[in-house]
Order: C-alpha cells, then sequence, then structure tokens
C-alpha cells in the first residue's frame, strides 16, 4: 500500500479523507484548486470547498467510495477564483492509512489532457436535456467542433469540425460583429443571449441564439469557450 505521502505526491489535485468526508490531509495542487490555503482547507468537510453548484457532486463522490469500497468518479468544475473554472475528472477510492489502519478516502485528480472526451459528457448531456446545440470553440487555432444536442440545430452544420472563418461567412454581415465580440470576450459566467441570422446553404435565412462559457478541461488541460 502506498504511503500518505506517496498518495499526495502527484502534479495533479489530490487530499486523503476520513470516511464522513473531512479533509485529513491534501497537496498545494488541491488547496490551489480549491482557492484556500492548505490550513483553511484541513478538518473542512470536502464538499463544504466547493461552489453550491458542485457541492453535492462532490459529497455523493466521497460518499460512494466510503460505503461501497469502490472506485467512484465524477466530472468537477473546481471553482473560478480570480480564473477560469477546471473541469477535471476526479477519482475517489478507498485506500487504508498504513501508519494507522484507519480507513481513508483518497480524492484525486486523472490526467485527463489526452482523453478530454470523459470531460465532455456533462456538457453534451445538459445541452440534450434543454434541447439546444453545443459548439467547443479553440481560440488558439480559430476552429469550432459540433458536440451535438437539437437534431434541428445539428441539421445547419453537416459538417462536425470547421473553421470560425467559414462560419463567419454565413452569418448575415450585420451580426458578424456580434458573434465575434461574444466569442473574445467569453467570461467564466454564462453571458447574454445574441442572436444571429444564420444562412446555411441552400435554405433561407435562419433565426439563431448563442451564449458562451470559458471552461479549462483538465488540470494544466487547454482552455475551451463553449457556445449553445
Amino acid at each position: 500500500m502506498d504511503t500518505s505521502d506517496e498518495l499526495l505526491d502527484t502534479a495533479g489535485p489530490a487530499a486523503l479523507l476520513t470516511l464522513d468526508g473531512v479533509i485529513r490531509s491534501l497537496n498545494a495542487a488541491m488547496a490551489t484548486a480549491l482557492g484556500k490555503p492548505a490550513a483553511q482547507c484541513l478538518g473542512r468537510d470536502f464538499g463544504d470547498l466547493w461552489p453550491a453548484s458542485q457541492r453535492m457532486s462532490a459529497e455523493s463522490l466521497v460518499a460512494h467510495a466510503a460505503k461501497t469500497k469502490a472506485v467512484a468518479m465524477r466530472v468537477l468544475d473546481f471553482p473560478a477564483r480570480g480564473g477560469t473554472p477546471v473541469a477535471s475528472l476526479i477519482e475517489a477510492r478507498p485506500v487504508k492509512d498504513p501508519a494507522s489502519d484507519e480507513q481513508l478516502v483518497w480524492v484525486h485528480a486523472l490526467d485527463a489532457r489526452n482523453d478530454l472526451t470523459s470531460l465532455l459528457i456533462p456538457f453534451r448531456m445538459a445541452t440534450t436535456a434543454a434541447h439546444l446545440g453545443l459548439w467547443m470553440y479553440s481560440p488558439h487555432d480559430h476552429q469550432l467542433e459540433w458536440l451535438g444536442g437539437a437534431p434541428a440545430v445539428a441539421a445547419l452544420f453537416p459538417d462536425p469540425t470547421t473553421s470560425l472563418s467559414r462560419v463567419m461567412s454565413a452569418v448575415h454581415p450585420d451580426d458578424q460583429e456580434a458573434l465575434r465580440q461574444l466569442l473574445r470576450s467569453a467570461s467564466t459566467q454564462q453571458s447574454p443571449w445574441v442572436r444571429v441570422r444564420y444562412l446555411p446553404q441552400h435554405e433561407g435565412w435562419h433565426q439563431l441564439a448563442a451564449q458562451t462559457r470559458r471552461i479549462q478541461l483538465g488540470y494544466d488541460g487547454p482552455e475551451r469557450i463553449f457556445s449553445g
């Protein structure tokens, strides 16, 4: 069995919790991700350190590992305190403290940089439930990737990956600057809805509404802009 120090000796966020979710120890990356000094995290309930929207998922992750003695995983957004929210694939698994034989739960972020698909599942599910379409935009490459959603919206975009310039060429000239500004100013919060007129091939004008949010995919991962 790994020692407690070894379990926390990882580049990504990691913590050791009691079975009822109290933080026993954590590494610097976890403290940074939670936005608090490590000393202020010790002895606190793990779920209490997350934003209200993530608290139930964080608590159920720990409870599942503690009660079932099995590995559990969730995609959680680390809070954005002065930065971009970090969507991370978090694993919780039961371990035993080699020094005291106490049962603990080891919580740590998995390196998902080579498997971003798993981090996108919650976004796809939420979009489908809301009957919307979802794009992921890479500012560095100026590329948009269609992630799925409402069939009526999908029909307007036959290519799953396309350039921003190609999309812009189909947007009404009077609406192009509004769409550019929406992508340039994307923040960590949902933006207001912006309406644009879009002209697919062989069809008439369609009125679309879009909003954006900036998210980092994985610890030390790339930033992307999501538009629905």
